[in-house]
């Protein structure tokens, strides 16, 4: 079985990750699992903590890491992929590496760009320290 990692920060461009999925879906010839994944920054600074309690943050990043799934996770679902949905916290592209080392992901799918601070930038910022934090195949899609 193929396993795919899928990291979306519900711009765009993870909704393009998202379709390059499904392509590869279809000409793969075994049966593919398809991990769903964005990473919210985490806001859990010595000052925050102070005035939020923790379970206020937890519910807040689920919240904003469910909407950001929810496009790419219903354009795989209506390609005929169901995939597993995850949320982590703190410095994307060391979580993106991580998850797919502990799933044992075969490649992590990614736009090249997100939501980032010049998006518009070449490649961006969490693409390329993906690549080169990962160690499986890293497709950055345009």
């Amino acid at each position: 079985m193929t396993t795919l990692l899928v990291a979306t920060d519900g711009s765009e461009f993870g909704l393009r990750a998202a379709d390059y999925a499904l392509r590869r879906h279809a000409v793969e010839s075994g049966p593919v699992r398809v991990h769903l994944l964005n990473v919210q920054p985490s806001l859990a600074g010595v000052n925050v903590k102070l005035f939020i309690r923790q379970g206020s943050l937890d519910a807040y990043y689920r919240e904003e890491g469910e909407a950001a799934l929810e496009s790419a996770a219903a354009r795989l679902r209506s390609g005929g992929i169901e995939p597993t949905l995850h949320i982590g916290v703190g410095e994307a592209a060391a979580k993106i590496a991580e998850f797919a080392r502990s799933t044992g992901a075969d490649e992590i799918i990614i736009g090249a760009h997100g939501r980032g601070f010049l998006a518009d930038a070449v490649v961006g910022s969490v693409a390329l320290a993906v690549v080169r934090s990962a160690s499986v195949p890293v497709v950055l899609v345009p």
